[in-house]
């Protein structure tokens, strides 16, 4: 499986695709000069074998919240499986605590080199969420932002066509539902 960190998530405007036809106007997007509201992060793993992504949302990235992180994914299978994780060498990845929980715990890590996240399967799939669920966006809270990315997670993990077309379609029907 492949774990790594999407973000900082912020609360500002993001572009999309805009088509002006006649009689319709582009919208501006608002100014965020000031960002108040903070920054989240998005701590991920895609599981490889079942073509899954899973995640939690945390307000800092410290070796606390990665080590929290990877127990909880380590809890979602049984203990006498080893897992098998690609993961960057950030610093918080390495710390004594994070290591000796990964020996203890029936966990191997393989690092990516420096420079060299491309190389994790994870980076494409974030893509993919940016495109689906952050573009075009300008949410207000991080709460929306988080439920947004999170129901495209849920369409993701189901078996489905992955094309925008069948995004948009899905989004105006939990739309409806609500």
């Amino acid at each position: 499986m492949c774990v790594d960190e999407f973000g900082p998530l912020n609360l500002q405007p993001r572009h999309g695709h805009c088509y002006k036809g006649p009689g319709k106007r582009v919208d501006r997007l608002r100014a965020t000069y000031n960002r108040t509201g903070g920054v989240r992060h998005f701590l991920a793993f895609y599981d490889l074998e079942t073509d899954r992504m899973y995640g939690r949302f945390t307000e800092h990235k410290t070796a606390r919240d990665v080590l929290s992180f990877l127990r909880w994914v380590r809890s979602r299978y049984p203990r006498w499986q080893k897992l098998h994780i690609v993961i960057d060498n950030y610093g918080t990845h390495l710390t004594a605590a994070v290591l000796a929980w990964a020996l203890g715990h029936n966990v191997r890590f393989y690092l990516t080199p420096t420079n060299g996240s491309w190389l994790n399967r994870i980076e494409s799939q974030f893509t993919a969420l940016k495109k689906f669920a952050l573009k075009p966006s300008d949410f207000r809270s991080h709460e929306e932002q988080q439920a947004a990315i999170e129901s495209y997670l849920t369409w993701r993990n189901r078996a489905r066509d992955v094309s925008i077309t069948a995004w948009n379609a899905y989004r105006r029907q939990t739309a409806r539902a609500a």
